[in-house]
């Protein structure tokens, strides 16, 4: 009976030492990804808004073009604000949200926004398991509803299925890439455009929402025709004028995707793997003792 102890105790020590040792292959180093966003319009060109940045499992979707917006892309798409994607983002398990602002002292006022040729990065911690996808969204301006972001929500992979990053790349948008939030009619006025000073010289006016009723719903997502009209040519923020909006194969912003430096956590492997095998030889002394009794 005491032999028979002796190999439970043996088969419950290695199976500890099996428990603790796959403890410790765990990896205990959060990764970090660099996010950048470059502004890539000529100078006279475009501008766009503080850029929703989105980490999640692949069931984070923020919009379908051919279908109407939801409320969070209309506030992006309308007014620049993030916070309704970064509200829905947050709802998925394990998902994150950021917002990346331009510095407020790069460009003099509006600083937050993205002029032609700045950029700035950021840095985030993912769970490789958790946040394996990357969506994006950012308001163009000057415009009514003319945004740029990503419809499929696994268009950009960060990790594959065992958790490793797949590698650094970049996401180059170009005029065929925007799209038409189809809220709100394109005619140069509207809270945004007003109070930021572009379009129509920044005179004040209300924008006219497409109206939606039960025969005529809202018009719906689709690829933007164009910001020529009634933009070009009109005053800017800075005071300087608008003299390039897109085509199709204007290249208008890159963002970029690199592996930053990783942040070390409370890292316990060594400890682990030491109590493992202490814990080892102690079962086994133990079990030696009581054998030779026996004997």
């Amino acid at each position: 009976m005491m032999i028979s102890k002796s190999r439970t105790i043996a088969k419950a020590a290695i199976g500890s030492c099996v428990l603790l040792a796959s403890l410790a292959t765990v990896n205990v180093h959060a990764t970090v990804l660099k996010i950048e966003v470059e502004n890539r319009s000529e100078r006279g060109g475009l501008w766009f808004t503080p850029v929703f940045l989105g980490f999640h499992d692949g069931s984070f979707d923020a919009f379908d073009v051919g279908s109407q917006a939801s409320a969070a892309l209309e506030l992006i798409a309308e007014d620049g604000v993030p916070s309704g994607l970064i509200g829905e983002v947050a709802a998925v398990a394990g998902g994150i949200g950021k917002v990346l602002f331009q510095d407020p002292t790069a460009g003099g006022p509006p600083g937050v926004l993205f002029a032609p040729g700045q950029s700035q990065s950021t840095e985030v911690h993912l769970d490789p398991t958790a946040n394996r996808f990357f969506s994006f969204a950012s308001m163009l301006l000057p415009s009514n509803d003319a945004f740029f972001g990503n419809d499929d929500p696994e268009a950009y992979t960060l990790f594959d299925a065992l958790g490793d990053f797949v590698g650094d790349f970049e996401i180059n948008i170009f005029g065929s890439n925007i799209y038409d939030a189809g809220t709100e009619e394109n005619d140069g006025f509207g809270a945004p455009l007003s109070v930021l000073g572009f379009g129509h010289d920044g005179l004040p006016g209300t924008a006219d929402d497409i109206p939606s009723t039960p025969t005529s719903p809202t018009s719906v997502i689709a690829s933007h025709s164009g910001l020529d009209t009634p933009f070009l040519g009109t005053n800017l923020a800075v005071g300087s004028t608008l003299t390039s909006t897109f085509t199709d194969d204007t290249l208008l912003a890159t963002i970029r995707v690199s592996q930053g430096a990783p942040k070390r956590v409370s890292d316990s492997t060594p400890y682990i793997g030491a109590m493992s095998f202490l814990a080892l030889l102690g079962f086994q002394l133990v079990a030696r003792k009581r054998v030779a009794r026996v004997a």
